[in-house]
């Protein structure tokens, strides 16, 4: 773990989740905290012997490894948290988590581990969705919201450069994940087209390598690409009456996904179903109930 500069008041902390961090003096406010304790301590760890002290985080939004360590800051050193509203709900109350990756059900221990369901924490500010600008000690940070991976996703902007969390992934993420976590494709595809248009020169994402311009850009046709692939796999197969589990299986034998526990095919069906909702949102398939199963099927047809 080491300090990366992008600029010389800000940069990031190379992890699983990397970490964004802005220097303000003698404090150092976080963009994202990581997933556990032990990963929190090596960050106060590592900027104190720098002579930084964290005075905030900022979640982009609520799943653990973005916010999993500010339990333990909050109380170690009474670090503020930010966090976008509904985000911040989560935060607060994590157990909602593996609540909706359950459909509202009191969810089995299996989904209750740290990867799913941080320590809970106080969010101080919340930062609403009219929100376009973040004063922190006369520091004014671009609220830019990039919806789709999460309800309130949010990335934070400073001097050119873009912390824009889990809004896009690399090439040989998408491969290694086949089917990218989101909650709502409508909203993914308009922050990848936004991600295309903004005017910042560095991008910072959580888990892969920063981006100029040019990277980002071919980043967003990948993203998009692959969203669209899944979105016809979907339809394609739909030339009879389907449900949902049916859906579900053609895709894993389709991108050859083994599902071997609970905890990936739970975050597998959420996104899914994110796909499913979308293509009936436009119409581009249809549903009806058909032995006691709620089904679909391609419009075109």
């Amino acid at each position: 773990m080491e300090l990366i500069n992008i600029k010389s008041n800000l940069g990031y902390i190379e992890n699983s989740c990397n970490i964004g961090y802005i220097v303000i003096g003698e404090d150092v406010i976080l963009i994202d905290s990581g997933l556990e304790d032990t990963v929190a301590k090596k960050i106060i760890k590592l900027l104190d012997g720098e002579g930084y002290k964290v005075k905030a985080v900022i979640n982009t939004h609520s799943h653990a490894d973005h916010c999993g360590g500010n339990n333990y800051m909050q109380n170690k050193l009474g670090v503020l948290i930010y966090a976008p509203e509904f985000e911040s709900a989560i935060i607060e109350n994590p157990y909602l988590e593996p609540i909706y990756l359950s459909a509202g059900a009191t969810p089995l221990k299996e989904l209750t581990g740290k990867f799913l369901m941080a320590k809970p924490s106080k969010v101080n500010y919340i930062i609403n969705k009219t929100d376009t600008k973040l004063n922190i000690d006369s520091v004014v940070l671009d609220v830019v919201p990039l919806l789709g991976h999460a309800i309130n996703h949010i990335g934070i902007g400073i001097d050119n450069v873009l912390f824009c969390g889990d809004s896009i992934l690399n090439e040989m993420l998408l491969t290694k994940h086949k089917i990218p976590f989101n909650v709502n494709i409508e909203e993914q595809i308009k922050t990848l087209n936004f991600l295309r248009e903004s005017k910042y020169k560095v991008y910072i994402p959580s888990h892969c390598s920063p981006m100029n311009k040019e990277e980002l850009i071919k980043a967003v046709d990948e993203n998009l690409r692959t969203l669209e692939n899944i979105n016809n796999i979907i339809v394609e197969n739909l030339k009879t009456y389907k449900s949902l589990e049916e859906i579900e299986c053609h895709l894993f034998k389709h991108y050859e996904i083994t599902i071997t526990n609970l905890t990936q095919y739970s975050l597998l069906k959420t996104a899914i179903v994110a796909h499913v909702n979308y293509l009936f949102n436009q119409k581009r398939i249809i549903k009806t109930v058909e032995n006691n199963k709620i089904c679909w099927m391609n419009t075109t047809l």
